[in-house]
């Protein structure tokens, strides 16, 4: 076992983190040649984790450091990868809708995804997100420049084989009918997983996405969520090369939220699978904690497009949002001696300074002048202080 993924396995083990190690450990079954005794002490844990009551909880830990010394034990089979490969090129794509009352223009912009990645597409309502993800999935043609995909092996002719390779998961997902299981047996089978290696793939795939309790449920008797984690087993299971969400986020609460998109993030990384992830979300901060690069909307123009870690970097400002009992006017006279603009966004308010103002020194201020704060977000580097009111 590389020692960086033993040292990250134990330390979970160590802070009680059963959920997220005993889904890596799925993983690494997958993801290397794991002999059978191995993979049953995986599930068996996993089992304990999903199934146990609090009174076993205690014993996890026991379970989890006896299993992570049979790990240590078993050699590994490290799997072949090309992750800086370009899975999608597209240059001087654009949309344009002339029907209707307001009639709407997604101007020229390049895309390029690469294995390894997730790239966060944000922005308002109703100004593009969808139409780019469309048009990367192949659903809505471009009007203008051309679109390859260099890591599918594949020339523009053979359009079928290029499809099988992506996935594309809208916001409303449709209906199915029958049970879970059954629709994912279903769906293996005519992606050619059959036989024994159907039974394997979908007993992981329950596992993993913790669907097991739910194999038995319909459509009807799933929450929106379930749902979507239905979608992302019969996608996962197909290990497609690239995957574009419409909005996932919006029908989870918190929690399924965060753990969503870990799974995202665990998924991008494989090696043996490689992957390029694309998604698009009203959760604005929870896309860039994820993202490697981000994609900035607004009516149609695209206002930043590339490195998360590179937006903003050479700003001359920085920007906070903040809440709290106070008002325009008290912000103006404590910072009375800096450049400052305030934006009441609503519920905070979006303050932007000289960039010599650091988060400490505003929050001191701030305190010091016995303001008091109920909220307050660093922005500076983020797209939030790209977002403003048009009403």
């Amino acid at each position: 076992m590389p020692v960086n993924l033993q040292d990250e396995l134990h330390t979970l083990a160590d802070q009680g983190d059963y959920s997220q190690l005993s889904r890596k450990l799925l993983d690494m079954s997958i993801e290397y040649n794991l002999n059978q005794t191995v993979e049953k002490q995986i599930y068996n844990f996993r089992k304990s984790y999903l199934y146990g009551t609090d009174e076993s909880k205690p014993g996890l830990n026991k379970e989890a450091k006896a299993l992570l010394n049979s790990i240590k034990e078993v050699p590994f089979s490290y799997p072949q990868n090309n992750n800086s490969a370009l899975v999608c090129d597209a240059q001087n794509i654009s949309k344009r809708f002339i029907n209707g009352r307001s009639p709407f223009v997604l101007k020229p912009l390049n895309v390029q995804l690469k294995f390894g990645q997730i790239t966060g597409i944000v922005g308002e309502n109703g100004n593009g997100k969808t139409t780019l993800l469309r048009i990367l999935a192949g659903e809505l043609s471009s009007d203008t420049g051309h679109i390859t995909y260099p890591a599918l092996n594949a020339d523009d002719a053979n359009w079928y084989h290029v499809k099988s390779e992506f996935v594309f998961i809208p916001q409303r997902i449709p209906r199915w009918y029958g049970s879970l299981l059954d629709n994912l047996r279903f769906f293996a089978s005519i992606h050619g997983i059959k036989n024994v290696e159907n039974n394997k793939q979908i007993e992981y795939i329950l596992f993993r996405l913790g669907l097991d309790k739910f194999r038995d449920l319909k459509w009807s008797e799933l929450s929106g969520g379930y749902r979507l984690r239905f979608e992302l087993a019969k996608t996962i299971m197909r290990r497609p090369k690239l995957i574009l969400l419409d909005e996932p986020l919006a029908n989870l609460d918190i929690n399924a939220q965060q753990l969503f998109l870990q799974d995202l993030t665990f998924f991008v990384r494989s090696d043996k699978f490689p992957l390029s992830i694309v998604l698009s979300s009203q959760q604005l901060h929870e896309v860039e904690s994820i993202s490697d690069n981000i994609i900035f909307i607004k009516q149609g123009e695209t206002i930043y497009n590339g490195n998360q870690n590179a937006f903003a970097t050479e700003r001359v400002t920085n920007t906070f949002e903040v809440a709290g009992s106070f008002n325009r006017e008290q912000l103006q006279q404590i910072f009375a001696s800096y450049s400052v603009k305030i934006e009441d966004s609503g519920t905070t308010s979006v303050v932007t300074v000289d960039k010599e103002i650091s988060n400490d020194i505003f929050l001191q201020t701030m305190l010091s002048n016995k303001i008091t704060i109920s909220y307050f977000r660093d922005i500076s580097t983020s797209t939030r202080k790209l977002f403003h009111k048009d009403i």
